[in-house]
C-alpha cells in the first residue's frame, strides 16, 4: 500500500510539471484550409470513420453553404419583399410585415403575435452597412444579428440597453475608418450576416415606419 501510495505520489509530480510543458507545445490553430492537417499516418480509414467525419463536415458546413444559397437567391429580388407571400426578406435592406404573420405559414419556426417581424440579408464583403436605431421608447425592441454560422453577433436591444442611434455593421476583413456618429462597430464573423429586427406591436404603423428607415447601404 506504502509503495502504491508513493507511485501516485511520484506519478502526481510528474504530471504538475509536465502538464504546462505539453499545454505550451499545442499545433496553433489554422487560419486556412490548407493549414488543416490530415489524419495521422497510419489511421485506419474504417467505414464508421469515414461516416462519422462526414456527418461531423455536414453538421459544421450545413450553416455557411445554406447562407451562401440564400445570398445567391436574395440577391436576385429586385426589391424587399415576401418569402412565399408571408415572410419579409430582403437583400443589403431590411422587410418589415405591416401586418401579423400567417397562422398557416411554414417559413419561420414557433412565430408569435406579439411583436412585428423584419429580415434583411447583408453581404459585408465589399462594404459595411449602418443601422439607424430610432427611439422606441417604452416599447421591446431588438436587432438581432447572425452570422453565416447561424451564430448571434449582437447586442443590439431594449434588453441590452442600447441607445438609439447609427451602428455599423462589418465583415472580417474590413478594414475601413469609421464614419462620424457611429456608437459602435458590430464585426461578423462571417461575409454574410442575417438581420431579424422585432418590435412590440404598440401603435404598429408607427413601427413599420420606423423600421423602414433603419437600414442604409
Amino acid at each position: 500500500m506504502k509503495t502504491l501510495l508513493r507511485t501516485l505520489s511520484v506519478a502526481g509530480v510528474i504530471c504538475a510539471v509536465t502538464t504546462p510543458i505539453a499545454h505550451a507545445q499545442q499545433v496553433p490553430l489554422p487560419t486556412t484550409a490548407t493549414q488543416v492537417p490530415g489524419p495521422p499516418p497510419g489511421t485506419a480509414m474504417t467505414k464508421p470513420y469515414v461516416q462519422m467525419v462526414a456527418r461531423m463536415a455536414y453538421f459544421w458546413g450545413w450553416p455557411l453553404v445554406n447562407f451562401a444559397n440564400r445570398a445567391m437567391a436574395f440577391s436576385k429580388a429586385p426589391e424587399p419583399g415576401l418569402l412565399g407571400g408571408v415572410a419579409p426578406v430582403a437583400y443589403n435592406h431590411v422587410a418589415m410585415l405591416t401586418g401579423y404573420i400567417a397562422a398557416d405559414q411554414h417559413v419561420i419556426a414557433c412565430p408569435n403575435q406579439d411583436v412585428a417581424y423584419g429580415s434583411g440579408f447583408f453581404d459585408l464583403d465589399k462594404e459595411a452597412a449602418v443601422i439607424q436605431v430610432p427611439d422606441f421608447g417604452d416599447r421591446f425592441w431588438v436587432y438581432a444579428l447572425y452570422d453565416g454560422r447561424t451564430d448571434q453577433f449582437s447586442e443590439i436591444g431594449k434588453q441590452y440597453g442600447s441607445k438609439p442611434g447609427f451602428y455599423l455593421i462589418v465583415g472580417p476583413n474590413w478594414k475601413g475608418d469609421t464614419p462620424a456618429g457611429i456608437i459602435a462597430v458590430v464585426r461578423s464573423s462571417t461575409r454574410f450576416a442575417f438581420a431579424i429586427p422585432r418590435s412590440s406591436w404598440t401603435t404598429r404603423h408607427r413601427i413599420t415606419r420606423l423600421f423602414s428607415q433603419c437600414f442604409v447601404r
